[in-house]
């Protein structure tokens, strides 16, 4: 998953807030969501891959456009609070 931290610019607090989103979403009760996570988790499927694709974006805009909204409205301390994987 080396496109997480690029696409955090190495922070590893919102790189490890996206890997635990994916591990959301790789148990989530939609499908396609799980698929494109595991495929994301395994290395088949970068993040952008999967977020410009015909396949998934769709999918996976609301999702993470409610969690990135959430994560960007957090005090730097409710980050440092967020739970670690």
């Amino acid at each position: 998953m080396d496109d997480l931290d690029d696409i955090t610019g190495g922070d590893e607090k919102r790189t490890q807030a996206l890997r635990e989103l994916l591990d959301q979403l790789a148990s989530s009760n939609n499908p396609l969501l799980r698929e494109m996570a595991t495929a994301v988790q395994d290395g088949q499927l970068t993040l952008r891959e999967a977020a410009t694709s015909g396949t998934y974006g769709d999918e996976l805009a609301g999702p993470f456009v409610t969690f990135w909204n959430a994560y960007q409205q957090m005090t730097p301390e409710e980050r440092d609070d967020l739970p670690r994987g």
